[in-house]
């Protein structure tokens, strides 16, 4: 792509998104759409123009030229792209999607984006007709409340037996691979030193699972059935 300015960029990008939406675009359109005032979008025109990126009339449409359409449509490639990733995949409300995604788009490489553009086709090419994939509503779920999927915990990490802290039994030494939860809560347990590869033994679970009493670094410790349920551990 031509260097140029993401201030720019943005025009091309409005004149195809009006162009499209209205089979047309004019200066006050363009002012409309990126809230900014109509000398701005006329002196931007110009220096477009000077570029054979635009056509201008005056008082008439704004085109854009084979070379201005290129770019323009490159633009809005990505951010239609970026727009999809935050909205669709991650859960990002709509309006700050589109507002992050038109501050990414100047600044995401070729490389990246190709990457993410096969992630986004590889998300939305799953067979569930008009449903999301198991894994992402997971996902969602656990970006709003922290709480782990189902299937957490039944990995392994060089054959050994992966659990959370409220699974392993009285007895059992395990190392603590990772955490889950929100910000405080991995505040929390970093506080009480629990990080990855820090080793403990569980020395008592209560009846119905609550609390969770082991040992580490010499220090008993005790934790909430849903703290616990937080702590993926390798059980030795």
């Amino acid at each position: 792509m031509e260097t140029l300015s993401h201030s720019a960029q943005d025009y091309l990008e409005a004149i195809l998104v009006l162009t499209l939406e209205k089979g047309r675009a004019r200066v006050k359109e363009v002012a409309d759409h990126l809230r900014v005032k109509k000398p701005s979008v006329v002196a931007a025109v110009k220096a477009l123009m000077e570029k054979g990126l635009v056509h201008h009339e005056h008082y008439g449409y704004l085109e854009l030229t084979p070379k201005g359409m290129a770019i323009a449509h490159e633009v809005y490639h990505r951010h239609q792209v970026l727009f999809r990733f935050l909205h669709r995949i991650l859960g990002v409300e709509a309006q700050t999607a589109g507002n992050d995604a038109c501050q990414i788009e100047h600044y995401i490489s070729p490389k990246t984006l190709e990457r993410l553009v096969k992630f986004v086709e590889f998300v939305e090419s799953f067979p569930d007709k008009g449903q999301d994939p198991k894994w992402l509503s997971h996902f969602r779920k656990y970006a709003e409340t922290g709480e782990a999927p189902p299937c957490a915990g039944r990995e392994s990490y060089g054959g050994e037996e992966v659990k959370t802290l409220d699974q392993a039994k009285v007895g059992e030494k395990a190392v603590v691979k990772a955490i889950r939860g929100d910000t405080s809560l991995k505040k929390r347990m970093l506080v009480m030193g629990l990080v990855p590869g820090t080793e403990l033994v569980v020395e008592r679970v209560a009846p119905l699972g609550d609390p969770v009493d082991f040992k580490l670094k010499g220090f008993h410790l005790s934790l909430r059935k849903e703290e616990a349920k937080n702590i993926e551990v390798e059980v030795k």
